[in-house]
């Protein structure tokens, strides 16, 4: 394992694939059972990046959602999911949907 320059672009299939690697040489050998585990971490993260806003934290707030996104790609890797192309899928949906979903804004 090595450390990544700032500014390199990588895509979100290759940081599931670091992240993972990391994480189980840190001891984190995570399994599709430990499914409830992993997103319970993930809400923990996002507790924390809600913590840091309330505190008026922005560099707390920038940390806590890469945690966030470290967390995620870690539990797509564990689970087989390609991340990239769920993102892709799922904006093109959503490039179908009306506005606002149906739903007011208030």
């Amino acid at each position: 394992m090595h450390k990544i320059p700032l500014g390199t672009l990588r895509s979100i299939k290759t940081w599931q694939e670091t992240v993972t690697e990391w994480a189980e040489t840190k001891g984190f050998s995570w399994t599709k059972k430990d499914v409830d585990t992993m997103l319970l971490r993930i809400h923990s993260e996002v507790s924390e990046a809600s913590e840091a806003v309330r505190n008026n934290d922005f560099k707390g707030f920038a940390e806590e959602l890469a945690d966030i996104f470290i967390r995620l790609v870690n539990l797509c890797e564990v689970w087989d999911i390609d991340l990239e192309e769920e993102v892709i899928k799922k904006h093109n949906k959503n490039m179908d949907r009306p506005y606002l979903h149906g739903k007011s804004r208030k």
